[in-house]
């Protein structure tokens, strides 16, 4: 029977363990203490107690201790700053177990004690820039190794700590990998990794539901919906750059045109007229559909932003005195 509480790590009393009304589903036992708090936050904790895992009590208290942070934020004046880190743990900063803990947590993952050893040693795999995307707890086939397995936005990895330290790590590129697919039984699922050279790694998960939840997250990347590098996010943003670049050039290129245009076609400058009665006689008049050619073009450069309201206003006036 485990003698220490699973949350904080407190020796445990006889009032903790009294007729294991303290025990979890994966066998976990909390401390009096860990259990008020969690029953505080989430009053469906100390009914179904034995129903909750060891991840989910400490992100429900997780939650909880976020949203203090957040009030108590909210309650200061602008002009106090603390000079400790913000923490969300139970005592200390943050490290980066913690963060790959809630990260387990977030994908609603339900892990037994038996893979404790390897959840710690994660912090030693996973790299700065590597987040979970999925989690399952589960064995070897045929070997019947059994160990955590779980994918990044790169790459899924098998890991088995054996009882002397030493770790055992099967990992599948995302580069190299072809396919992956589950099967469904009653009490849990086949998961197969079929590779581009041939070769099949199968797992067997022992919760069924981690087969399709895996299969969705890893097929996510190998089929594109989700960007697997900052390269290709880099092209799009250059890609987009030079869409404005060109945009913008088309613009320019129109108001050269227009200052370069025909002076019979040019709204802003007057046709000399070879009649000398019309010139005369004040403004020179033209043909209804010419007038209406221009105008046209007036609102065309008013669109793209060559004109304002303003200078639109006043020449649509001047072509309209030709009339």
């Amino acid at each position: 029977m485990n003698n220490i509480c699973g949350l904080c790590g407190t020796p445990l009393t006889s009032m903790d363990t009294l007729l294991g009304e303290n025990k979890l589903a994966d066998n976990h036992i909390l401390c009096n203490k860990c259990l008020n708090e969690a029953s505080n936050i989430n009053k469906d904790v100390v009914n179904n107690l034995q129903q909750f895992f060891l991840p989910e009590i400490r992100g429900i208290i997780l939650q909880g201790k976020i949203g203090e942070t957040e009030n108590f934020g909210s309650s200061q004046t602008s002009n106090f700053q603390s000079p400790e880190t913000p923490s969300f743990g139970f005592g200390g900063t943050v490290t980066r177990l913690d963060d790959i803990q809630d990260q387990i947590v977030a994908l609603n993952a339900r892990l037994s004690i038996f893979v404790n050893s390897e959840v710690k040693e994660l912090v030693h795999i996973l790299e700065n820039n590597e987040k979970l995307t999925a989690i399952a707890e589960g064995l070897t086939i045929p070997a019947k190794v059994e160990g955590l397995l779980f994918s990044t936005q790169r790459r899924v990895v098998f890991i088995d700590k054996k009882l002397f330290g030493n770790v055992q790590k099967d990992e599948y590129l995302f580069e190299n990998i072809r396919s992956v697919d589950h099967v469904e039984s009653l009490l849990y699922s086949t998961l197969k990794i079929f590779s581009k050279n041939g070769s099949v790694a199968e797992f067997k998960l022992h919760n069924k539901n981690d087969g399709k939840n895996f299969c969705n997250a890893v097929n996510q990347y190998l089929n594109g919906t989700i960007s697997q590098s900052a390269s290709q996010q880099q092209q799009q943003q250059q890609q987009q750059q030079q869409q404005q670049q060109q945009q913008q050039q088309q613009i320019q290129s129109s108001s050269f045109n227009l200052y370069n245009m025909q002076v019979s076609e040019n709204p802003f400058q007057k046709p000399a007229d070879s009649n000398p009665v019309q010139q005369n006689s004040g403004i020179p008049k033209e043909a209804p559909e010419v007038i209406f050619e221009q105008l046209e073009k007036l609102g065309k450069l008013r669109e793209m932003g060559v004109l304002t309201d303003q200078e639109f206003t006043e020449q649509k006036k001047k072509l309209l005195d030709r009339l």
